[in-house]
């Protein structure tokens, strides 16, 4: 999949069909009682997050096209089975008794936001004309619109679902690169409380399997509302070495969270509009290549990358030590792996490449601490804070956003072999923000990266001379595209 943004996202225009619940469903979804599932720890972080009317949500997309015409009727059908299949599409919150949506360790009765669920009988889907868009700027002015108003996280349903049919009729229309008009685009948006990227790839598939009719191919399933209830009684003692292990982190990162060790131009406290840049690292070969100097090394290609991150952020200028955060995913068990669900947790990470001249030479040490991270990620930050007063331990919050650094191969993820053929994108919204966050993205095409930071002068300079360096680090002479990536970095350096 290409990892992207919507402001970057290119529709076809055309004719646009949304799929939403009957006035039946949305009657019993008004009915619905209050779920005794509480939400989980990331789904209370991102209900305590106030936002202003208007302002954009955190939501995640996924577009991909099917062979046309469109069957609206069949892809009705395919949303709606999909829509029974997966638990937390039939779940949403609404404010609590007080009217909050503050966090909550449970719904309802402590005033927090309460969960309800639709009943897999009583979701029904029907078809919506929503009336047909004459370019691909008007398109994509529609979804950005649409999705910041139904993807919330109180009120459901909290997602869209939609298709594109071409405007194949329209004398002189030229589709654009990887669309022809024997295709129209399936699209997905979520608000994040429904969906992580794992959840975006299988959309992909399973719609696609439902909509050609082969849906007994698909496996068993579990529901991440189930994994939420587990999830809320998972309570007890705090491991006391895992929290002394997040405390030192904090404590090194200055009392608060990770942040960005190159200049951004931006004041404490302050946000400014996103700013995003995408480009490909590596091609197949380079990116093969890559992983396999990485495993021959004791490694593996997330070590590499992250090696690499810290390799040009210390030739930039900052320490020879990085923290950082890293999401990872808790599919641990395999009623989860075909999940729809927000399962990922954050893992602190601290990456030395003090004396380590190139990736392969600090893989190892790497790697070790890339272990360390996932072993402290098991006791979830959101249990973290409310424990280091304990400690004696002091924290606050300096800003909004981490940052963070994301790794996903998406060849590994059902149905990545029709990822290119038809032109499957994830696709994020802009927003604004006040610190970088890059997200690393492996395909059949390659390695990408997507970064995200306030859009100022500063940051713009910042970030290209960053991601050069980066690829730099990881096309070294031994593997392939090398020589044009340190040809890439002297025509960046000389623009600065």
């Amino acid at each position: 999949m290409r990892v992207t943004t919507m402001d970057r996202y290119e529709p076809a225009p055309g004719r646009i069909v949304e799929f939403v619940p009957s006035a039946a469903t949305l009657a019993a979804a008004d009915g619905a009682p209050v779920s005794p599932v509480p939400p989980s720890f990331n789904q209370r972080f991102h209900l305590a997050t106030e936002r202003p009317p208007g302002a954009p949500g955190h939501w995640l997309a996924c577009a991909f096209d099917l062979p046309g015409p469109l069957d609206a009727e069949a892809l009705r059908a395919a949303f709606e089975a999909w829509g029974k299949r997966h638990g937390t599409l039939r779940s949403g919150f609404r404010a609590g008794p007080s009217g909050t949506s503050g966090t909550s360790g449970a719904s309802g009765p402590s005033g927090g936001p309460e969960r309800f669920m639709v009943a897999s009988a009583d979701y029904a889907l029907v078809a919506r004309d929503a009336g047909s868009c004459p370019s691909t700027d008007a398109t994509r002015a529609w979804l950005t619109r649409r999705l910041g108003e139904a993807c919330r996280p109180l009120g459901w349903p909290s997602y869209v679902f939609a298709a594109i049919e071409r405007n194949s009729e329209r004398p002189g229309e030229r589709q654009n690169e990887g669309q022809d008009s024997e295709t129209f685009t399936v699209l997905c948006g979520f608000d994040h409380s429904n969906a992580d990227a794992y959840s975006l790839a299988i959309a992909v598939h399973e719609l696609r399997e439902l909509y050609a009719g082969t849906a007994a191919s698909l496996p068993p399933v579990g529901s991440f509302v189930d994994h939420c209830a587990r999830e809320g009684t998972s309570g007890g003692e705090v491991d006391g070495e895992l929290l002394r292990g997040w405390a030192e982190f904090f404590a090194a990162c200055g009392g608060t969270t990770p942040s960005f060790p190159l200049p951004l131009g931006l004041p404490a406290g302050q946000r400014a509009a996103q700013g995003t840049a995408s480009r490909r690292l590596l091609g197949p070969d380079g990116a093969d290549a890559f992983e396999r100097a990485c495993r021959t090394a004791g490694g593996s290609a997330f070590t590499g990358v992250l090696t690499a991150v810290a390799l040009a952020a210390r030739g930039l200028g900052s320490d020879s030590t990085l923290r950082l955060c890293t999401p990872l995913h808790t599919r641990y068990e395999e009623r989860w792996t075909h999940a729809i669900g927000w399962f990922t947790t954050i893992a602190p990470l601290t990456v030395d490449v003090s004396d380590v001249p190139g990736v392969i030479e600090g893989i190892r040490a790497t790697r070790t601490a890339f272990r360390r991270a996932r072993e402290l990620a098991t006791l979830p930050v959101a249990r973290v804070l409310p424990a280091l007063p304990a400690l004696g331990a002091a924290f606050r919050r300096d800003r909004d956003d981490v940052f963070m650094v994301s790794y996903v191969d998406y060849r590994r993820l059902p149905g990545a072999e029709h990822h290119t053929g038809s032109n499957a994108h994830h696709i994020s919204g802009v927003t604004a923000t006040d610190d970088a966050q890059f997200w690393f993205s492996r395909t059949h095409e390659g390695l990408f990266l997507r970064s995200r930071y306030p859009a100022t002068p500063t940051a713009e300079r910042t970030l290209r001379a960053f991601t050069a360096a980066v690829a730099v680090h990881l096309a070294t002479p031994a593997w392939p595209e090398g020589r044009a990536a340190r040809r890439g970095e002297r025509r960046e350096a000389s623009r600065q």
